[in-house]
């Protein structure tokens, strides 16, 4: 059976003063996600976390899908798992390069933190 609550949003935003996605329906109802609850309940690392964060300013309404689907997790887990695989990709170039492990794993994390 579909889930027809995404099909019924007249509006929806992300308010950065309370921390608050708040949704409003066809039928006049309204819906307050408070977004530091929702991530606080998930596993996730600096950039998942930012990933969230640019959905928010950028499109609220897909964070709000995933919080009501309940898919949240399994995106910060994919992003989490991209970064993994570049962070090794990256580091073996480096190494490729002649910079010992130690610095090159600290090249790569100067790359994710300019990302994030």
């Amino acid at each position: 059976m579909k889930d027809n609550r995404m099909d019924n949003i007249v509006e929806c935003a992300y308010n950065m003063d309370n921390g608050y996605v708040e949704v409003w329906f066809t039928d006049g109802n309204m819906l307050r996600i408070k977004c530091e609850e929702v991530e606080a309940a998930l596993r996730t690392t600096e950039q998942s976390l930012a990933k969230l964060h640019r959905l928010l300013d950028n499109k609220p309404i897909e964070y709000v899908a995933m919080a009501l689907s309940g898919e949240m997790q399994a995106y910060c887990d994919i992003e989490d798992d991209m970064v993994k695989g570049m962070f090794g990709t990256i580091v073996q170039g480096y190494l490729k390069k002649g910079y010992n492990r130690a610095t090159a794993e600290m090249m790569a994390r100067e790359f994710f933190s300019y990302e994030s």
